[in-house]
């Protein structure tokens, strides 16, 4: 290349999109507020490399957001001022107007933390932790002591791909008792089932969507979800890994939506 058509190169440009910090306890303060981060915050915008004035957005994970600027040498966040609060959850940024709970098996801890992550990625609202009868014991007993973990994860992918609200995790419940607990409808990914078509995916509201461990559910909890009216589908000729299941059913369900 030469030395002018060197000088007529425009470097490339920064990420556009300001870095994102939770702050819980947000709604309660109003903007030129100064909050301190906790310290996992304050060391994501170390790593950032980010200076006091830099702007970032400040989520509370429930619905709040609000644009503010680094202060105390990356250990606090001035508020500048709050963006305007749709009521509609699907007006939010990043939020689908679908709300989707993924009623997710309990497997190999690392494969859930991955349907988690990505799952929270694709667009999931919430994610309700299974016994099935084919869960391994020793597999629901890491579930259960992993809650914090996967809200971390959780709260970590919502902001890395800019939603507004973190999914809950809760669990782990047997199919028995998150269907009395379930009023709305609810969806089970099961091989050889019909394709979900396009006509029996709500635009909007909440559904719940089953995805099994490897070897799926149980036959008796399977005729427990067709008791209950659970709408039965395939995602296709293939057998999908249960991480992969999460994503390729929100992809269906949410879309770009």
């Amino acid at each position: 290349m030469k030395e002018k058509e060197r000088e007529n190169v425009k470097p490339i440009s920064v990420e556009a999109r300001p870095p994102r910090v939770l702050l819980p306890e947000l709604a309660a303060h109003g903007a030129g507020e100064e909050i301190p981060l906790k310290k996992e915050e304050a060391a994501h915008l170390r790593a950032r490399r980010l200076q006091d004035g830099d702007e970032v957005i400040a989520l509370d994970g429930k619905g709040a957001r609000a644009r503010a600027c680094v202060t105390r040498s990356g250990t606090a966040v001035r508020l500048v001022n709050f963006e305007e609060s749709p009521a509609f959850l699907g007006s939010l940024p990043g939020e689908p107007a679908l709300r989707v709970t993924i009623l997710l098996a309990c497997a190999e801890p690392a494969r859930v933390e991955w349907a988690v992550e990505k799952g929270t990625e694709s667009g999931a609202a919430a994610f309700f932790l299974v016994e099935t009868a084919r869960s391994q014991r020793a597999h629901v007993a890491a579930m259960r002591s992993r809650l914090s973990r996967l809200s971390r994860i959780a709260a970590e992918a919502t902001k890395q791909c800019d939603r507004t609200i973190v999914p809950t995790i809760e669990g782990p419940r047997t199919p028995a008792d998150l269907l009395r607990r379930w009023t709305g409808r609810v969806l089970l990914s099961q091989p050889g089932a019909p394709k979900l078509s396009r006509a029996a995916i709500p635009r909007s509201g909440c559904v719940a969507l089953a995805i099994g461990p490897e070897g799926g559910f149980d036959p008796s909890e399977v005729l427990l979800f067709e008791e209950s009216g659970a709408l039965l589908f395939s995602l296709g000729p293939r057998v999908l890994r249960l991480e992969t299941a999460v994503v390729a059913a929100l992809t269906v369900l949410v879309g770009g939506r």
